[in-house]
């Protein structure tokens, strides 16, 4: 029955795509195919941060690594991007973005879809992100280390044992795998989303799920938002719910909730995640999915070209049920955001992360203070 509904709405907006195509036609003899543009980010980090001093190599145990307090960084992204009109009045665009980084996947595609709009709503289809995330609304913040994601592992570092690692954050549906998402039009503040993932893994082939030997993972997600001023107050909120289906071992059931609140230049809000193993059985394995995590937030708009904000996040996570304890990371910290013009940004944090560990080894607790600035350039 899913599956039909997300076959549905392809086919639909494939059908309307089709009664424009004889417009379309012979619309590029007079105007030409889409042309495509350049934009993107640039952004670039220098952060200062001090490890427990037991989670270092000492004296005493020079098997493990000792870190440098200094750690520069960078992000980007090269986005081209296109777009036109049919003559039945469906908007088409294409997105590439190609990462820059060369600590990371340098020259890399990281998404690649085609965006039909129109009346009946956005139908994205490719490499692109889950529609939970595209309508997700989290704690409210500034500065250059989002707390709610991996960018404080940069200078913070996470020991190997945290079973945290991969879910740090309130969102789901971040990963780019290839996908059919539709949106609806906003009703009255209103709009719901969903999403169909064939199979997680990124390559042509017919997703393998079926018999003993099916591996692939399918994902679905379903999501509503609402966006509206309600007096003085302007209020934003989503609720969301999705599956992750495969193997036992990977098969996760996940709800999440989001909201904020402004009052005029003051922000608050945050947002929190909940997976479970589909499998009850798999909460007695060591590496089970059960996870819960949470963030909170305040941001204060000072002018026009100056934010600061404040936020709190926690992610706990059980690793094995035989074992006393949690693993969890619990950050908080201050940033600010101050616009130089021209699309350049200065960027600032300050904040402590703490990782604990089900083992008091000390290997595998680590905790510390890092102070980041950055510049971030959008072009």
């Amino acid at each position: 029955m899913r599956k039909s509904l997300y076959m549905t709405t392809a086919l639909a907006a494939a059908g309307m795509l089709a009664f424009g195509a004889t417009g379309a036609v012979a619309g590029s003899h007079t105007g030409g195919k889409i042309k495509i543009g350049l934009g993107g980010f640039l952004n670039t980090y220098i952060g200062y941060a001090e490890q427990d001093g037991s989670f270092e190599s000492t004296a005493s145990a020079t098997t493990r690594v000792g870190y440098d307090q200094i750690n520069i960084k960078t992000d980007s992204e090269v986005y081209f991007t296109g777009g036109t009109k049919l003559d039945n009045g469906v908007g088409v665009n294409v997105v590439i973005q190609l990462e820059g980084d060369p600590s990371g996947a340098n020259g890399a595609i990281d998404e690649s879809y085609v965006k039909l709009t129109g009346g009946f709503g956005d139908v994205r289809i490719g490499s692109t992100k889950f529609a939970s995330f595209v309508l997700r609304h989290e704690a409210p913040g500034a500065g250059a280390v989002a707390l709610g994601n991996p960018d404080t592992d940069s200078f913070i570092v996470r020991p190997a044992a945290s079973s945290v690692a991969g879910a740090q954050g309130t969102h789901i549906g971040a990963g780019d795998q290839m996908k059919l998402v539709y949106i609806t039009p906003k009703m009255n503040g209103f709009r719901v989303g969903a999403s169909y993932v064939p199979s997680t893994v990124s390559n042509d082939a017919m997703p393998a799920v079926g018999g003993t030997a099916g591996t692939d993972v399918q994902m679905y997600d379903l999501v509503a938002s609402y966006e509206n001023k309600l007096g003085g107050m302007d209020l934003k909120a989503d609720v969301a719910a999705f599956r992750e289906q495969g193997p036992a071992a990977v098969s996760v059931d996940g709800r999440r909730f989001g909201i904020t609140m402004g009052f005029g230049a003051v922000t608050i809000g945050g947002s929190v995640l909940n997976e479970d193993a589909v499998d009850s059985g798999q909460s007695t394995l060591v590496g089970n999915p059960d996870m819960d995590s949470m963030d909170v937030g305040m941001s204060y708009k000072m002018s026009a070209a100056t934010t600061v904000g404040l936020t709190f996040f926690n992610a706990k996570k059980e690793n094995a049920s035989g074992t006393a304890g949690e693993d969890s990371v619990t950050k908080y910290g201050a940033g600010i955001n101050h616009s130089l013009g021209s699309g350049v940004t200065f960027v600032g944090s300050l904040a402590n992360v703490q990782w604990e560990d089900e083992s008091t080894a000390d290997a595998d607790n680590n905790d510390g203070w890092l102070a980041v600035a950055g510049i971030k350039v959008g072009f």
